[in-house]
């Protein structure tokens, strides 16, 4: 015979496992795992745009096999730049270079174009543009003001707390109550 506290608190149980989140999705069967695919070859250019007269110019490279003997070409460059194993190198474009947009080639093993992407020369000077955002107002100081969280709602996890701590709390009231009608 089961306690008369088990008893009441069986249904509660029950409603607050019903509350709680099931997925009776199965677990997939796990497959063995693919291995890493070899990084490919990208290259970058910044600024990505600039003004005619020559101008200095960074690029960012990454070969499969190292930038060892990368190199990097363009028509907008006054000459090649060799990496020889770093990963960005800056380069001076042509003074002579008319504007309008040119082709950078990234040749990883130096023979033959691994990665490409484009430099735009305008006329004129570029002014350059900022990395994040420009601030408008006045600059925050101290903690962020986030509020009291009066406004959230309670979770899946506080309602099931809530409805055990009632459950307790009516077991243990008819446990003392059955007590004292016993005598004991």
């Amino acid at each position: 015979m089961l306690p008369l506290g088990i008893l009441a608190v069986a249904p509660v149980l029950a409603t607050a496992l019903s509350l709680s989140p099931f997925d009776p999705t199965p677990t997939p069967a796990t497959s063995a795992p693919t291995p890493p695919t070899p990084p490919t070859a990208s290259v970058s250019v910044t600024p990505s745009s600039v003004g005619t007269g020559g101008a200095p110019v960074t690029v960012a490279a990454v070969c499969a096999d190292g930038t060892a003997m990368a190199i990097v070409k363009s028509d907008a460059f006054a000459e090649s730049g060799a990496f020889n194993g770093s990963e960005k190198i800056t380069v001076k474009t042509s003074a002579e270079a008319k504007p309008g947009k040119y082709a950078v080639g990234l040749l990883c093993d130096g023979t033959t174009v691994s990665a490409s992407t484009s430099l735009v020369i305008v006329q004129g000077t570029v002014s350059p543009t900022p990395t994040g955002p420009v601030p408008t107002g006045p600059t925050p100081s101290g903690p962020p003001q986030t509020g009291g969280g009066s406004t959230s709602g309670p979770g899946p996890f506080v309602l099931g707390g809530m409805i055990l701590i009632g459950a307790g709390t009516v077991a243990g009231t008819l446990a003392l109550r059955r007590r004292r009608q016993n005598g004991a």
